[in-house]
């Protein structure tokens, strides 16, 4: 068994998580290692090894799949103060080292995430990766800890997301996700040398091994050309976004079943969660989340998902005095004062009354019972002259 955080024996088909979160890079300014010369304003990050220890609480505490459990997790973290990864399930702590996230350690733990998931074709291979990235055309390069420490050779840091996803084909699991959580500005580096890194994985001569189309669509955290952000001691817009979508944004129950969620369902809660941070702090930044290769995967189980709602009143200068409500008749009473900002809330799927009262006389009161189910609920609710 490789190194792992988290591990359990599963029979039959499991979900096996490969977690990568890179923010110390020793040869990027303020590294305190021997320095990149021209670094192309690459520095060091806060958010990635919070949001990485993030995602890995979310799936051992929450995930859900009776038809493929968790078995493995695989936590790589390269943080400027290192620390032990704890977790509690059922009232236990558990306590145990991350591994490094240099290239050496990377390569043999992307080649373990993929021996684990070579010996059942049911497997779910879960990829997930928050730190510098670049890009250039079709060429995608994942930054590791230690990139930028050779002169001579600066992309032996890096991972070629493209040829990696595209070695992972011959593995036997026909289940694959990928989320990259990282900027993908321009490069002059992968522009002189054509060249992203490592692919880590060499295509084989027979991929789709036991003639299964393989499904591993990629979340990308921000389009070509475009920067990726996060919040200092936080997880990034994406990995919040992507926790969220997870707990109840994402899911449907067209199946006429359980609420699950599915990588279809993933992008369009995603996009509007992080649209939904941004326009709630006004600022101005361009992020948004693509998905390349949407099937349709089923990720998570629940029982009753957790779903955005936003509400607002027309007119603004309404909106503006409005106090606010929102019951279910079952013990859910929530309610704001006046605020210019629209009202962001969460509450669990089923039906909700929602109630805006006014200082002013010239505005009526305003109620509305809304069904809210995911992806979430926005709605403007239109002022009746009083």
């Amino acid at each position: 068994m490789p190194p792992t955080v988290f591990s359990r024996q599963v029979p039959g088909a499991a979900t096996r998580a490969l977690i990568i979160g890179v923010g110390h890079y020793p040869s990027l300014p303020g590294g305190g290692g021997p320095q990149m010369q021209r670094p192309e304003g690459l520095k060091q990050l806060e958010s990635p090894p919070v949001s990485a220890r993030e995602f890995a609480q979310w799936l051992i505490k929450n995930y859900q799949s009776d038809a493929r459990p968790l078995a493995t997790v695989q936590l790589l973290l390269s943080e400027k103060q290192p620390a032990p990864f704890e977790y509690k399930v059922h009232g236990a702590t558990t306590a145990a080292n991350p591994q490094p996230a240099d290239m050496v350690t990377v390569k043999q733990a992307i080649r373990d995430w993929y021996e684990l998931g070579n010996h059942n074709p049911d497997d779910l291979m879960l990829f997930y990766f928050c730190g510098h990235g670049v890009s250039e055309g079709a060429l995608t390069a994942l930054l590791m800890s230690d990139f930028g420490s050779q002169p001579l050779a600066l992309m032996e840091g890096a991972v070629d997301f493209r040829r990696f996803h595209a070695g992972m084909e011959d593995c036997l699991a026909r289940h694959q996700c990928y989320f990259i959580d990282a900027c993908r500005l321009p490069s002059t580096l992968l522009r002189r040398f054509d060249h992203a890194g490592d692919p880590v994985l060499q295509p084989g001569a027979q991929p789709n091994p036991d003639g299964r189309v393989r499904l591993g669509p990629k979340f990308m955290s921000t389009l070509p050309g475009e920067s990726s952000h996060g919040q200092p001691g936080k997880p990034s817009l994406f990995t919040g976004a992507l926790l969220e979508a997870l707990n109840g944004a994402g899911a449907g129950d067209e199946d006429g079943g359980d609420w699950v969620v599915k990588t279809n369902r993933l992008h369009a809660a995603m996009e509007y969660l992080v649209k939904e941070i941004i326009e709630e702090n006004g600022w101005d930044v361009g992020q948004q989340t693509i998905t390349d290769g949407m099937q349709d995967l089923p990720l998570n189980t629940l029982e009753r998902p957790v779903v955005p709602v936003s509400l607002t009143v027309d007119p603004k200068q309404a909106h503006d005095e409005a106090t606010w409500q929102c019951t279910d008749g079952n013990g859910i009473n929530l309610q704001r004062e006046a605020d210019p900002k629209p009202w962001n809330f969460r509450v669990p799927v089923g039906s909700y009354r929602f109630r805006a009262d006014f200082v002013s006389p010239r505005y009526a009161q305003v109620i509305k019972t809304e069904i809210v189910r995911p992806p979430f609920v926005r709605r403007r609710l239109k002022v009746v002259p009083a």
